[in-house]
């Protein structure tokens, strides 16, 4: 399935995504590349991963997110609905239970307090909570789950500067639960490619650590996905029929070699007979600039793995690319037919 102009526009052309809504109301629906279907009805749960820009102040990325959630939740009345966080550590639940729940303070009492815990008990950028309030107000109001997602970030600098054999092994077991399959992901050509086609490309030396290497790098992100789709998975396994929508940064789900791209084998680690496969997962990133897709011109990259040797192993960006507005076509890599 290839990513083309006709999944980038769908917005703007058609005025909705096929494929979102057919896993909304969990029923067979259109791709959006010429009339290929793509089977949910059998599925146990359904995914869906947004990229957006944890920086956008503008907060345009999180407004977009409310907008696309909202088409996604209309027609599944009476089916479970979530939102997982990738920004906020699994400490934290208990904290995204109570805001939600919260029926007897005022709303600003309320979103006070879940930021003040989210700040300082949880070691959560306060930009970030800042920038994504419009998906946090929207799960309130709505009254939707939110799942807490990440390791702790003790345990994160801990992978950073010591590597994974560091954790408290029983946290490491909450983050991995299926570590056979965790540690064969590493030996996957497929995926070693999209290590180096992607996410060492977001390397940066810590400061402080004169010693920080790719390999440290490699080891902290690997751990990051792997306990945000074992999140995503218990959530789902306890709650059959339910759709996760999840909040990520592009550069985690980008060419879905990120959390999104470990759900299924997570999910079957889980419980072996569950119904959920890559079909299940769907991946959109809102506002992609150049930059973001690792293009290294003016234009949106859509695949890695174009090399004769690589072909093989080929991967698009993402299923769907999302924008605010009618993006400029100087943007745009190449123009197809629908």
């Amino acid at each position: 399935e290839s990513l083309n102009l006709n999944n980038m526009m769908n917005k703007g052309v058609f005025g909705t995504i096929d494929l979102v809504k057919s896993l909304a109301s969990n029923q067979e629906g259109e791709n959006g590349n010429g009339g290929n279907k793509k089977q949910t009805d059998a599925y146990d749960a359904s995914f869906v991963f947004l990229g957006v820009d944890y920086k956008d102040a503008s907060k345009q990325d999180a407004e977009l997110a409310v907008g696309l959630i909202t088409d996604i939740i209309k027609p599944r009345r009476g089916l479970n609905t979530a939102i997982a966080l990738e920004s906020v550590p699994i400490s934290m639940q208990s904290a995204l239970d109570t805001f939600i729940a919260s029926a007897g303070s005022s709303a600003d009492d309320a979103e006070a307090i879940l930021v003040d815990k989210l700040v300082n008990e949880g070691m959560v950028s306060k930009a970030t909570i800042d920038n994504q309030m419009p998906i946090i107000q929207y799960a309130k109001t709505k009254l939707l789950p939110m799942i807490a997602c990440a390791p702790e970030p003790n345990d994160v600098q801990t992978v950073r500067k010591d590597g994974l054999q560091n954790i408290n092994p029983d946290r490491r077991e909450q983050y991995v639960v299926d570590p056979e399959g965790f540690i064969a992901w590493t030996q996957d050509p497929k995926n070693r490619m999209y290590t180096d086609k992607s996410l060492l490309k977001d390397f940066l030396p810590l400061e402080g650590m004169p010693n920080d290497a790719p390999g440290s790098y490699f080891a902290e992100r690997i751990l990051v996905h792997e306990t945000i789709a074992s999140s995503i998975a218990k959530y789902a396994v306890k709650h059959p029929q339910c759709l996760v929508v999840a909040i990520a940064p592009i550069k985690d789900v980008r060419y879905l070699g990120g959390p999104n791209g470990r759900i299924p084998r997570v999910c079957r680690a889980l419980k072996s007979d569950i119904k959920v496969d890559e079909e299940a997962v769907t991946t959109i990133l809102l506002n992609p600039s150049a930059e973001e897709t690792l293009s290294k011109s003016k234009f949106l990259r859509l695949e890695i793995g174009t090399a004769p040797k690589l072909l093989q192993y080929q991967t698009k960006v993402a299923d769907y690319l999302w924008f605010n507005s009618m993006p400029k076509v100087s943007l745009l890599p190449r123009v197809m037919n629908s």
